[in-house]
């Protein structure tokens, strides 16, 4: 503003015009200023509250949810320090605030100005001019540049110092808070002098894990874990930084077997800029993963999650069945239902036809159908019987198939039970003495064994795949299977040795090759229940080949009705020659348990609990390994104890949990002898 002299003249209007100019100038450097000031205070803020997180990272590494949250408190922080600022200068958009503001820093105003901005009453022309002639004999340059300086200076320094902190972190931690991924891992520090060593780059990992394409299922992320459960085929790879800090060929990977017996495999470990990586599919058994560093060392458990097959139900027909005539319609209704999608799916017939010693047999699909990854589905088709062109003494053996989408270990195949119909021969009812449901059991009979020697070849095939306690279970259930099977020989031989009314007529030739084919499945059923499933498969076969004979004597042999022998049982009471002499026997070799060699393992990591507790997880983790197939029971007890582990707690009491339930294991089974107890 220009400034004349004390006694100069002023026109009309013009002070005010002038003072009015000043203070809105004024007004303008101050709204600059709070700008300014607020802006560089947010963005120190919002920097701050970055060098923080990052360095809480350095010292601890965060959680993937921790670290989520660090880009939201910086922007959180910086929108509160802009709105703080923005309040506390909400004054300089006001006129008679700023011509205060200018009156507190320029005393010889004595409130001229504040008086000519605002008057409390319209002035007269003689009291406005003195007003004016009073602010224009005050200097009022500089009055603002000191606070407006000051204001600046301030929140300019602390967003320097923000950044030059945020400078000094390291990439790959900021990396972390500015980019929250789960394979990202923390960035070990950096050594204290160049003669140091680098530190564990093995702490702590990542592990992303992609399962196999058939799966359908979205790639996860581990963080620093001990074991990794996943379908096998699944890519796993293992992540970590800090390849630029020592020397890049120390760092190694190796996979060997949990239960041994394979030589080790090593793993290529590849380095980009300042992270490194070792990739490996996911196995069918139980692995170890070894990580390597200089000294340092790290064990991560491989888990295969088994798929498992499909689930067939043959909801219709029942039950076995015998029709009268070839005529009328066989629906059929089947629910299939899988773990992870279903592939395809088909209904099969077997036709058996012809009499005496000629058969023929042929197979038939009745339906076939194709899923786009479905886990449940059902499948229905009917048969005409008076299309078929059957004739009496003809046999249907129906039953489902389907498969799943399993393109690594599989697919897997499941299948129905099968369902036998027969047509009824009026022949066979007329000569024989035996019921048509008889006749039918024998056929069903048949079938049965067939299927059951097919699941036990399939679960010999399946042996390298299958946990231990999982094949067990598997033939002792086929086991049981063929039991039942017995059952239902021996009451054919029941049926063909007694004649209703008459009683017990003696053996017939039928009755005798099913008694014989009753002992081979006994014989079969007893190495099934001892998991000795090549053995059995002697027997089974044998049985098979017996009934499949019986299937031609039922019609050749039982023609006409049984005749009786009499015999007189005073004659013959003890005349046998046969002292029925046996020799001695000799007891099986108990196989060994390796569930006891397991206790022994789990003792030793118990016992290095207190002095060595980085041994004591290593071997904790082998132990667990191990028990993936030969201890399945306690495999999850051992798996939550070493994640408790991880997290420093105590461990103690679960591990000896673990080891009661597995001495109990092994206690029990040691105490019957190979013969049952029998002398």
């Amino acid at each position: 503003m220009a400034r004349g002299p004390p006694g100069a003249p002023v026109r009309r209007g013009e002070g005010r015009v002038n003072a009015l100019a000043r203070v809105r100038r004024a007004r303008r450097v101050l709204l600059c200023a709070v700008a300014a000031s607020a802006i560089l205070g947010a963005a120190a803020a919002g920097v701050g509250v970055l060098v923080l997180a990052s360095a809480a990272d350095l010292l601890v590494p965060l959680p993937l949810e921790a670290r989520r949250l660090a880009l939201p408190a910086a922007v959180a922080a910086a929108v509160a320090s802009l709105l703080v600022a923005g309040w506390r200068g909400r004054h300089a958009r006001s006129l008679g605030r700023v011509a205060l503001y200018l009156e507190e820093r320029l005393p010889q105003l004595r409130f001229a100005l504040a008086t000519a901005v605002e008057p409390a009453v319209p002035p007269t022309d003689a009291a406005r001019e003195a007003l004016e002639r009073a602010v224009a004999g005050v200097d009022a340059r500089g009055a603002l540049l000191r606070p407006v300086a000051r204001a600046i200076a301030v929140r300019g320094a602390a967003l320097a110092a923000a950044l030059l902190a945020l400078a000094a972190v390291p990439a790959g931690t900021l990396a972390r808070i500015l980019d929250p991924r789960p394979e990202n891992v923390p960035l070990p520090p950096e050594p204290a002098a160049a003669v140091e060593p680098a530190p564990n780059r093995l702490a702590p990992i990542s592990v992303r894990v992609e399962p196999p394409r058939y799966a359908g299922r979205e790639p996860f992320v581990l963080e620093d874990p001990a074991t990794v459960a996943a379908l096998p085929g699944s890519r796993v790879e293992v992540r970590g930084r800090g390849a630029s800090r020592g020397a890049a060929d120390s760092l190694g990977a190796m996979l060997a077997p949990a239960s041994g017996g394979r030589r080790p495999r090593d793993l290529m470990v590849r380095v980009d800029g300042d992270t490194w990586s070792a990739a490996v599919a996911m196995p069918a058994d139980p692995a170890i993963l070894r990580l390597r560093d200089r000294a340092h060392d790290r064990l991560v458990v491989l888990e295969p999650v088994r798929d498992e097959p499909p689930i067939v139900s043959l909801l219709s027909p029942v039950r076995d069945s015998t029709f009268a005539e070839p005529k009328g319609k066989l629906d059929i209704d089947v629910r299939i239902q899988d773990d992870l999608g279903l592939a395809r799916a088909e209904i099969e017939l077997l036709y058996t036809s012809g009499g005496g010693e000629r058969f023929e047999t042929k197979r038939i699909i009745v339906r076939r159908a194709s899923f786009d990854g479905t886990r449940t589905a059902r499948l229905q088709a009917a048969i005409v019987l008076d299309t078929m062109g059957l004739h009496p003494g003809d046999v249907l053996h129906i039953r489902a198939i389907a498969w799943d989408r399993n393109d690594v270990t599989g697919p897997g195949q499941g299948e129905s039970e099968t369902r036998t119909i027969r047509i009824r021969d009026p022949r066979d009812l007329s000569d024989v003495r035996i019921t048509a449901a008889a006749a039918a059991a024998v056929d069903t009979s048949i079938i049965s064994q067939r299927m059951l020697i097919v699941r036990a070849e399939t679960l010999l095939v399946q042996k390298p795949q299958l946990e231990a306690e999982e094949y067990s279970r598997r033939s002792v259930r086929l086991s049981a299977q063929q039991g039942a099977l017995r059952q239902r020989v021996l009451s054919i031989i029941n049926e063909l040795e007694n004649v209703e009314g008459v009683g017990f007529v003696g053996h017939t030739p039928s009755s005798l090759v099913l008694r014989e084919a009753a002992e081979e499945m006994r014989a079969a059923e007893w190495e099934l229940s001892v998991v000795q499933v090549p053995v059995a498969l002697v027997h089974m076969r044998k049985a098979l080949a017996l009934l499949e004979k019986i299937r031609d004597a039922n019609r050749y042999w039982l023609r006409g009705l049984l005749t009786t022998t009499p015999v007189e049982i005073e004659r013959v009471r003890l005349t046998g020659r046969d002292r029925a002499n046996v020799g001695p026997r000799d007891p099986r070799e108990r196989p060994e348990d390796p569930r006891r060699e397991l206790l022994q393992r789990l003792n030793r990591a118990i016992a290095l609990l207190e002095s060595d507790p980085r041994a004591a997880g290593d071997s904790l983790q082998l132990v667990f390994a191990a028990s993936l197939t030969e201890a399945r029971d306690i495999s999850e007890t051992l798996g939550q104890a070493i994640e408790a582990m991880q997290r420093g707690e105590d461990v103690r009491a679960a591990l000896i949990a673990a080891r009661r339930r597995l001495e109990r294991k092994v206690g029990h089974e040691g105490t019957l002898s190979s013969w049952f107890g029998m002398p």
